[in-house]
């Protein structure tokens, strides 16, 4: 007998965000790029710790292990004969639908329902937009969820009040004990899956004064179920429909397994069912791309889903243009596009390889001076705070590479790392940080503006816990960065200068196509001759990279290999490659591999080698990412001589 197919609530979060998802959803024969990082997902963001937490603010509950349909529904029915009861991830189902609830509270015909978020919250004012007339969007996937189990709550207990809550991190609120961080501690169980356990014993004086905050949504979800969650000309298709037939649609085709009727658009550009790396499993993006447009679809061709920046692709989308040769070959196709658009288009459509700087990258880099630091940080916001006084998703900076470029050629590396577990690193990381560069007025580099902010945040962390004492380093990072004082933008004398930037402004190569992520742009300016010549051979200088050879040709594409596919990848169940990690948390967005490294670091069991070895791969990656700067820089330099020879 073939198991049940209900509409769970992760299930119908995927419908929400397109309901053709619904028929890859759980299927091993097509490629999902979130499979492989849910675990490191709900790590990064705190929700195994945060979900732990929650339990412990409704004492003397009952937890429904992670069971079969049949065995937790039973368990919870048993339970839901009491007149009063918690239940932790109760089993709740009703018709094609089944919702685990994170925290039940049933007293008589009143039941709460509380879904734990380990998401950031300030105000209840970010549930709606500015007139507050509406749902925020951001805010609309947790609000929707939770309508989602009201409306099944509602039904599989008729008669009954339900009250629905979400419960999340509370911005506003310090901790007021050490070590909240590292209360509750995950390895896998004898099945190998994922387990909570206790470093020690929670007690009132472990967790300290409420860190969570529950908030009603009653309001918000009411809107939801009742269709008035936004203006009706700014709804989807979907979106006009019925909350209830929505539901009853999206649990019918899934416990069908058919196909929801596929509709193509802009949400299809950040789809998770594309396949990039494993060609034996299937593409359920490319699937419904064929569906929509047939033989118009070509999955190797570029599409304006490629185009940097690019904000009309669904204006385009709605006259059925997809493909960059359509966008080219309407008459007035430049009217869609910037310069820079223009041209990745043109140059991509022509096959042509050669790359384009703009006259003024020139002068800017004559007016930096020697020597030339490039320096990169990795950081992770934690849900859970290190220590006493500190917010939740407050900025922990744990890492840093630093490369110097002295005006003779000759290169220094420095590194710093505190991945120990419950330490918080920010004021030794500035310390140590200064260190390195106060030593010259030479100009410093970052690549995204990640750098200055994170350093404003800890100058702001400096400043509430003791100026006195964090005096000198407050007054170092305000000569680096830029900052507003009172609504007047400030700028240090040594402001940095943004890599990222001056990519964006200056200088386009068609390999990029439409990223400028570092990790795009170093594989294009390893085509050139000087850093061909310099990093085909071994390594003279660095830490842990010196010795490698960092220019391979691949004898496959003809290209020089991207010289971050020359480290190891894969540490366990986490590859180092991945640029990004998509996060529900906005303050968290900013992650990566690192972060989740770092997460591992913090709240997994690891013996000391698989620590060791994790260690080494963050530095490894963080001396590759600002040798990338410094091999950018070369590049720039190499060439714009040559082209005024």
């Amino acid at each position: 007998m073939s198991k049940p197919r209900y509409l769970t609530k992760s299930r119908f979060k995927s419908a929400l965000e397109c309901p053709s998802k619904l028929y890859y959803y759980g299927k091993p024969d097509y490629a999902n790029l979130m499979n492989d990082n849910e675990f490191m997902q709900a790590l990064c963001e705190g929700g195994y710790q945060v979900g732990e937490l929650a339990k412990y603010y409704f004492p003397g509950g009952h937890d429904i292990k992670p069971l079969g349909y049949e065995e937790s529904l039973a368990e919870t029915n048993a339970l839901l004969d009491q007149e009063n009861v918690i239940i932790y991830e109760a089993a709740i189902q009703f018709e094609h639908t089944f919702i685990r609830v994170d925290v039940l509270k049933k007293e008589g015909k009143r039941i709460e329902l509380i879904e734990v978020k380990a998401k950031s919250f300030k105000s209840r004012d970010e549930f709606t937009t500015s007139k507050g007339d509406f749902i925020d969007r951001k805010w609309y996937p947790y609000l929707a969820d939770v309508a989602f189990q009201t409306w099944v709550m509602e039904r599989a207990f008729p008669g009954h009040e339900i009250l629905p809550f979400l419960m999340l991190t509370d911005k506003n609120k310090k901790s007021t004990v050490d070590g909240l961080n590292q209360l509750f501690r995950i390895r896998k169980d004898g099945r190998g899956r994922m387990e909570i356990f206790l470093a020690k014993p929670v007690t009132p004086a472990t967790i300290g004064e409420p860190i969570l905050v529950q908030v009603n949504v009653s309001e918000y979800v009411q809107q939801i179920i009742q269709g008035s969650a936004f203006p009706e000309k700014k709804k989807s298709i979907e979106e006009l429909k019925s909350f209830e037939d929505r539901i009853a649609e999206y649990g019918e085709y899934y416990a069908k397994n058919q196909r929801y009727p596929i509709t193509t658009g802009t949400k299809c550009k950040g789809c998770e069912y594309k396949n990039t790396a494993r060609p034996e499993l299937k593409s359920g993006f490319r699937d419904c791309m064929l569906a929509s447009l047939g033989d118009r679809f070509d999955p190797n061709a570029p599409t304006i889903f490629d185009i940097w920046n690019f904000r009309k692709s669904k204006t385009l989308m709605d006259q059925g243009i997809f493909s960059l040769q359509e966008l080219k070959d309407l008459p007035d196709y430049d009217s869609y596009l910037n310069d820079r658009q223009l041209l990745q288009v043109d140059l991509t459509l022509a096959d042509e390889k050669s790359e384009v700087f703009a006259p003024e990258l020139r002068n800017e880099m004559n007016s930096w001076t020697f020597p030339l630091h490039f320096i990169d940080f990795e950081t992770s916001m934690v849900s859970l705070p290190f220590t006493k006084g500190r917010k939740p998703y407050e900025q922990v900076a744990f890492q840093f590479s630093a490369h110097t470029l002295h005006k003779d050629g000759r290169m220094e590396h420095h590194e710093w790392i505190d991945p120990n577990k419950g330490i918080f690193p920010n004021y030794e990381f500035v310390a140590e940080l200064k260190a390195v560069l106060e030593k010259d007025d030479g100009t410093i580099f970052k690549y995204s503006p990640h750098e200055n902010t994170v350093l404003n945040q800890i100058k702001t962390q400096m400043l509430d816990d003791d100026e006195s004492k964090y005096g000198d380093l407050i007054e170092w990072i305000e000569t680096i960065t830029e900052w507003d004082e009172w609504g007047v933008r400030s700028y240090g004398y040594r402001n940095m200068v943004d890599l990222l930037q001056m990519v964006r402004k200056y200088y386009y190569h068609p390999d990029m196509g439409g990223s400028n992520s570092i990790k795009k742009v170093l594989p294009a300016v390893m085509t050139g001759d000087a850093v061909k010549k310099k990093y085909s051979k071994p390594l003279d200088f660095g830490t842990h990279l010196k010795g490698r050879v960092l220019w391979e040709l691949n004898p496959e594409t003809g290209k020089p290999e991207n010289p971050y596919h020359l480290l190891p990848s894969q540490y366990g169940d986490l590859d180092l490659t991945q640029d990004e990690l998509i996060l529900e948390d906005a303050e968290i967005q900013e992650g990566g591999a690192a972060m989740m490294a770092y997460a591992k670091m913090q709240f997994t069991d690891m013996t000391d080698g698989e620590r060791e070895a994790l260690r080494d791969a963050l530095l490894q990656y963080c001396e590759l990412d600002t040798l990338a700067m410094v091999m950018i820089y070369e590049h720039w330099n190499s060439s714009l001589k040559l082209a005024t020879k």
